[in-house]
């Protein structure tokens, strides 16, 4: 394991104490219906979804963060409650797939003509919005003020849950374009994993179950529950941790454990959209949680 402290960004990001997170959105990059999708997934009366978001509300404050500028950041900047100022105080992203970042362009001079909103990326990251247009406009015209941290080589936990920040580090993905980070929010009281896309957990550099004993929330990756979703589709060029796996990966861990998990970032054919299917059932039934749009945890 590598040994280099965490990057904890506390004050940007303000007073993290009696905050709340709560779910925006808990689709994959295309959001539910997906376009052009003619299977009966997405036919009308089927349940819709927004793309991967949280929110980061401080009640002390009323300020808050998000988490993932997505394509649907319009409708989700409407759920916040009310009392909060319509746009966050800051912003974190993962990476550089169009349902994590695409949202940016809504602080534009087109749209909202947000000034100086704080973005806390990773370095490849900052690097691709400041090259390429039109996210380079962004930074230029002051609606955003990028923010990047090498988050390579830091640990995902600490040992210390006293120390109240969001603490950042890479996972393995398909990094085309960016690194991939995921998320560690620490509350005072409570914190939250969240990491919506990652290759195999076997890939990783660390173990899932050590870094769930440090945590009392799991966001984790749930885009596939298994295998047969997308017949016809080599699923090696789209890898995630298919939930079947991640169920069997953790299978032997403390139900109370168990209970952190909230599976998230859903494609459009996971069977996991209707509550009462069979495979909700399955992953209910196994003691782990399916994350559900709205819903708000206490940190």
């Amino acid at each position: 394991m590598r040994n280099s402290l965490f990057f904890v960004f506390c004050l940007l990001f303000g007073n993290l104490y009696g905050q709340k997170l709560m779910i925006l959105g808990t689709a994959q990059d295309a959001g539910k219906p997906q376009i052009a999708c003619e299977k009966e997934c997405c036919k009308a009366g089927s349940p819709e979804g927004k793309v991967v978001s949280l929110a980061l509300l401080d009640p002390e404050n009323m300020t808050w963060t998000l988490f993932e500028a997505t394509p649907d950041i319009g409708e989700q900047l409407r759920m916040i409650p009310p009392g909060y100022p319509a746009l966050p105080q800051s912003v974190a992203l993962s990476h550089a797939h169009i349902g994590h970042y695409t949202g940016l362009m809504y602080f534009g001079r087109e749209a909202c003509n947000s000034a100086n909103i704080p973005v806390l990326c990773g370095p490849r990251m900052a690097n691709f919005l400041r090259t390429n247009g039109p996210w380079s406009q962004l930074e230029k015209l002051k609606n955003v003020k990028l923010n990047s941290v090498n988050a390579a080589n830091n640990k995902p936990f600490i040992s210390n849950k006293g120390e109240v920040g969001i603490y950042v580090f890479t996972v393995p993905h398909r990094d085309e374009f960016s690194e991939t980070l995921g998320f560690i929010i620490r509350g005072k009281n409570k914190s939250a994993l969240f990491i919506p896309d990652i290759d195999k957990w076997e890939k990783w550099d660390y173990d899932l179950v050590e870094v769930l004993a440090q945590v009392d929330y799991a966001f984790i990756d749930g885009t596939f529950f298994d295998g047969t979703e997308l017949p016809g589709r080599n699923m090696n060029e789209i890898p995630h941790p298919f939930i079947v796996e991640s169920m069997d990966y953790l299978k032997a861990i403390a139900p109370a454990e168990k209970a952190k998990v909230h599976f998230i970032h859903f494609n459009h054919t996971n069977p996991l959209w209707d509550p009462d299917s069979e495979a909700s059932q399955k992953v209910l039934g196994a003691g782990f949680n399916i994350a559900r749009e709205g819903l708000i945890f206490d940190l």
